[in-house]
């Protein structure tokens, strides 16, 4: 039987709480597999999870770190439905381009729904349907909610789900100039949200993809785990793969279309054409094969262009890091278009510095911001009357992916030991161990660590867990406090009832501690750190240990 306390609200309990924590190992396994072994999500199908208890507070303390931002920057939080009309994505072409990621259903009545991956389309009439002047805008309106898509193969847990929550929120502008203002204004949002999630990110130039737009930025964190390749200088300059720009090696090589031997891409040498790139000028673009390799000596390259130029009858795109080409000449041929058509790698030369070297990184992307433009308002007569003129609404969209950020976290920061989650967004700050009976003084120690206060805040209140399992052995209850990650272990043992002192032990992604610590002897291997502290200056020694993590 349960019993009930005044003291230690039930909430507080672990006996309380729907926890399968399963027997940790020494051997290696992925993130996913951590955080089942922790009880923090359940797989119910291939690429569809249950957020457990422990894992739906951390989604909640991202959430509001996210919505703060958000509302900070002026955004007005809503909620759109997740059944969408096809209608409005046959307008904008997206029904098709998206393709077999879309999941859609049929109801009783015949009627075709999506399950939505985004919400342009839908935001996008909403706003048709109630704004009725250009002194109505700006607007900028986001939601946290479910979003779905069909991967072909689920995997990595969270990381890349069928079913995933998501935070995304769409900007609505006059014109071109306000909607850019927005755009960078965003961008700081996100920094400041990033910055506060306390995990160390990088900020790329990225492709709009699918979603369509002339600016984008990703938000990375990073990690083996991931799926993007960033490239990075020491100028700060970062890009993600498929758009970085960069210098490789002296000589040239000519790539042929496929079935259109009249257009060809001119890349230096030991470089691929970047499709991606190349498509935003030849949409109809298919294979390219290698024609010809050529050394520093281009001579016969150049005067074959510019005979093209005189005949009209050959097409090329030539790429602004070829040496020897006379860029400036070639640009004024008009069946030459000079621009960046191959794809940077790592040792390339940084072109925004004189000296850098672009380095490569694996990253998780975990948010997206887009300059939309036109796309949506324009497709679907989205138009304000503007300084005499009806024109389409300038539009943004930004995303963060939280149920993604949760488990990217996981993975910068988590070991076969257990995981270590930032202090921001912890489940909880501390969990409290009491062994050896001692869990009759455990109220008085919450009391403690509950009232602990940084900047008048009361910052450990409803941030205690208390594992009063008896059903467990000590062991079990100090092997589940590695594995869940909380950043404070305090735990009540046989120093306790000699002399008052409590173990500490802090998990804490990054934290550098010195062998003291408000007077208190610390030790450590920087993954963890350990000390006895009097419970009387427990709360004294947990701030000076945790300075600036709150």
């Amino acid at each position: 039987m349960r019993s009930h306390s005044t003291q230690i609200p039930e909430s507080s309990k672990l006996s309380w709480m729907l926890l399968p924590t399963k027997k940790n190992t020494d051997a290696v396994q992925s993130t996913t597999d951590v955080l089942t072994k922790a009880g923090y999500i359940h797989q119910s199908q291939s690429g569809i999870y249950t957020l457990m208890p422990l894992a739906q507070r951390v989604v909640t303390k991202i959430t509001q770190i996210i919505t703060e931002e958000m509302e900070r920057v002026g955004g007005q939080r809503m909620s759109m439905p997740s059944l969408l009309d096809p209608e409005a994505w046959k307008k904008t072409g997206r029904l098709k381009s998206t393709g077999s990621e879309l999941l859609t259903l049929t109801d009783r009545k015949g009627a075709q729904h999506i399950l939505a991956p985004t919400h342009e389309e839908e935001v996008t009439g909403i706003v048709k349907s109630m704004v009725r002047s250009y002194r109505q805008y700006p607007l900028r309106l986001f939601q946290v909610t479910q979003k779905f898509r069909d991967e072909t193969r689920p995997r990595a847990g969270l990381l890349r789900a069928r079913e995933f929550i998501m935070k995304d929120m769409y900007s609505f502008d006059v014109d071109q100039q306000s909607a850019i203002s927005t755009f960078h204004a965003v961008e700081q949002a996100y920094r400041a949200c990033f910055d506060r999630l306390g995990v160390p990110y990088i900020v790329a130039e990225a492709d709009s993809g699918n979603i369509g737009g002339k600016l984008s930025k990703e938000f990375h964190f990073a990690s083996a785990a991931g799926e993007d390749t960033v490239l990075t200088c020491k100028c700060g300059y970062a890009a993600n793969e498929e758009r970085a720009q960069g210098r490789g090696a002296q000589g040239v090589h000519v790539y042929s279309m496929v079935g259109d031997e009249d257009r060809s891409v001119v890349v230096p040498a030991m470089r691929r054409p970047n499709m991606l790139k190349i498509k935003q000028v030849w949409p109809d673009c298919g294979e390219l094969t290698l024609e010809r390799k050529m050394g520093e000596e281009v001579t016969d390259l150049r005067r074959r262009i510019a005979l093209a130029g005189s005949s009209g009858a050959h097409k090329y795109l030539v790429d602004s890091a070829v040496n020897g080409l006379e860029i400036d000449r070639i640009e004024d041929i008009k069946v030459a278009q000079v621009g960046d058509w191959h794809t940077a790698q790592s040792g390339d030369a940084c072109t925004k510095c004189s000296t850098g070297t672009l380095e490569s990184q694996t990253a998780i992307e975990v948010g997206h911001i887009f300059y939309l433009g036109d796309k949506y308002s324009d497709a679907l007569d989205l138009l304000v009357q503007h300084d005499g003129k009806w024109l389409p609404v300038q539009m943004g969209c930004y995303g963060i992916g939280v149920s993604r950020v949760l488990q990217a976290a996981a993975e910068c920061s988590s070991s076969s030991r257990g995981l270590r989650w930032p202090v921001s967004i912890a489940p909880y700050l501390a969990t409290l161990v009491p062994l050896n009976g001692n869990m009759e003084h455990a109220t008085s120690v919450f009391a403690t660590l509950s009232n602990i206060c940084v900047d008048n805040v009361r910052v450990f209140a409803d941030n205690v867990i208390v594992d009063d399992r008896s059903y467990l052995s000590p062991g079990f209850k100090l092997n589940d406090a590695q594995l869940l990650g909380i950043p404070i272990t305090v735990v009540l043992g046989q120093k306790f009832k000699q002399s008052g002192h409590v173990e500490v032990q802090l998990r804490v992604p990054r934290l550098e501690l010195g062998t003291c610590v408000a007077g208190v002897e610390v030790q450590g291997d920087g993954y963890e750190y350990k000390a006895f502290v009097h419970v009387d200056r427990l709360a004294e020694f947990l701030v000076g240990a945790l300075e600036g993590q709150f």
